[in-house]
């Protein structure tokens, strides 16, 4: 059965890096597919406008690639903040309406705002967030538990000490 990887955790601290590493280590073993929220958010917006300009469509065309992905039969890891349960829920539901087969794990990252705010001192243009934004991301995320979801079957917890 295919697993989806939902990363939980604000913007800064080290999703997207691990994904890219866990790919890696399992390529022998598994084929993983790798879908990024901003990635997608990217494919949409034109110079001038809004970074959340699109987000219906963005939204869309996420959940679309996430559950071919899981159709398909691979595993895929959902890159976005999934903050909160409602956040999370919203994805697995929009999945649901046309396939439900699947395993969850979190994946959450443990990791201090003020290293979150470093991080994203290397970002530039778009993928730049604002300090005040990634402090409130930090301040509201929730982490996830096994119960939020009868499919959940594991918690993976990324510190900066085990990334």
């Amino acid at each position: 059965m295919a697993k989806l990887y939902i990363l939980c955790g604000p913007s800064g601290c080290g999703k997207s890096t691990w994904a890219e590493q866990f790919i890696k280590d399992n390529r022998e073993t598994n084929d993983i597919r790798y879908v990024s929220r901003d990635n997608i958010r990217l494919e949409f917006l034109m110079d001038g406008e809004d970074y959340f300009s699109h987000e219906k469509a963005v939204f869309r065309r996420f959940v679309s690639y996430i559950r071919q992905t899981l159709v398909d039969g691979f595993d895929c890891i959902a890159d976005a903040t999934h903050l909160n349960e409602f956040s999370r829920r919203k994805l697995t539901q929009a999945i649901d309406m046309q396939f439900q087969n699947y395993e969850i794990v979190y994946v959450v990252f443990d990791t201090d705002a003020d290293t979150c705010v470093a991080r994203n001192e290397n970002r530039s243009g778009r993928r730049y967030v604002p300090e005040n934004v990634i402090r409130n991301m930090c301040r509201d995320f929730r982490e996830p538990s096994l119960d939020e979801d009868e499919r959940a079957i594991d918690i993976i917890e990324v510190s900066d000490e085990n990334e």
